[in-house]
């Protein structure tokens, strides 16, 4: 802790060094000066008092003023003044005013006056102290409050999350029971990107089937209720897909079950539609307002398109089957041909 300072100011130099004996074997910091101007040119030449003990009568300045100007200067001091009976109306009117701390008696008593300073040095200190816990408190109160801000929004993400999550689940089932029997691609696909636009809020979806050439042809398309004028323009979004192709089927090669890709300046999601390693197409979002697509809707877009990829293969399947089974009966027929030459 510093040791504190204090000024005493008299036009009397008898005066000021009593004043300085009295306070010899105290732990402070003593300064005098013979006026009110010498006292304000120590302040503003760095000096910054704990405790200041002015005389009220002094020419050119008096203590109540002199005490005033000092308090714009140094606003945390206390100040006190010294006077005689005569000016006592005008020592009760600065401490009226809100100036002074407390004014002391002349002649004063010595050892009433070292309790003085020591409790106007307490008074110092305990409002020094209540000036760190109100800030401290403010801190803390901001911590809280930033705090109580980003659990918030925690609680938001996460609500919205299992919103999503809640929707997804309810879109997969409807998918899910969407396969449970064979129907043309056609409706597998408009079923699969109606549930996308709902589940994840978007304006639009596609279906863009991928060729063994990497030759790109738009099978299905799908608007929200609300954003029916939203389109999906093949010649702003086929450069884009184009682009990306590479990164998808790279993905889908490595096992990782696909990603997501966005860009921010259109808010176009790409999500490789694939079983395996085999890349049937890209499932395409659009969303031209709002955030930006979120880890959740990402994730639900992949599940479907994983689901779109099952439906698919059935569909491939379910198409071939007439071939599958002409191939059959030819082999058949080349076995029965065969064990009738044998015989």
């Amino acid at each position: 802790m510093e040791t504190p300072i204090v000024l005493f100011v008299d036009d009397e130099p008898n005066i000021l060094k009593t004043l300085r004996r009295l306070f010899m074997d105290e732990e402070y910091d003593v300064h005098t000066a013979g006026n009110g101007r010498e006292a304000l040119e120590l302040i503003e030449g760095g000096l910054t008092p704990t405790i200041i003990v002015s005389d009220q009568r002094m020419p050119e300045m008096g203590g109540a003023e002199f005490l005033a100007k000092a308090a714009q200067l140094v606003p945390d001091s206390i100040r006190m003044v010294l006077t005689g009976y005569a000016d006592i109306n005008a020592a009760m009117q600065a401490i009226n005013q809100g100036g002074i701390y407390r004014y002391i008696m002349k002649p004063w008593n010595d050892n009433d006056l070292r309790i003085t300073v020591r409790e106007a040095l307490a008074h110092f200190n305990l409002v020094a102290e209540n000036r760190l816990l109100s800030q401290e408190l403010a801190e803390k109160n901001k911590t809280l409050s930033q705090m109580n801000e980003q659990l918030e929004e925690m609680v938001k993400i996460r609500t919205q999350e299992l919103h999503q999550k809640v929707h997804e689940l309810e879109g997969r089932d409807t998918i899910q029971q969407f396969l449970l029997s064979v129907h043309p691609l056609e409706e597998l696909l408009q079923t699969v990107l109606t549930v996308v636009v709902d589940v994840c809020g978007l304006d639009a979806a596609a279906y863009y089937a991928v060729s063994e050439e990497n030759m790109l042809e738009r099978l299905a398309v799908c608007s929200s209720p609300a954003g029916k004028e939203q389109t999906i323009e093949d010649n702003a979004v086929l450069p884009l897909i184009q682009s990306r192709l590479p990164l998808l089927s790279l993905a889908v090669a490595d096992g990782g079950g696909g990603q997501v890709f966005d860009d921010e300046q259109v808010r176009y999601g790409l999500t490789p539609v694939a079983k395996g390693s085999q890349l049937f197409g890209v499932l395409l979002a659009k969303r031209s307002q709002g955030e930006p697509f979120s880890e959740a809707e990402r994730a639900s877009m992949l599940s479907f398109a994983r689901q779109a990829a099952i439906g698919i293969k059935d569909c491939h399947v379910h198409n071939n089957y007439d071939t599958i089974l002409n191939s059959l009966d030819g082999i058949l027929e080349g076995i029965k041909d065969f064990d009738e030459n044998v015989d």
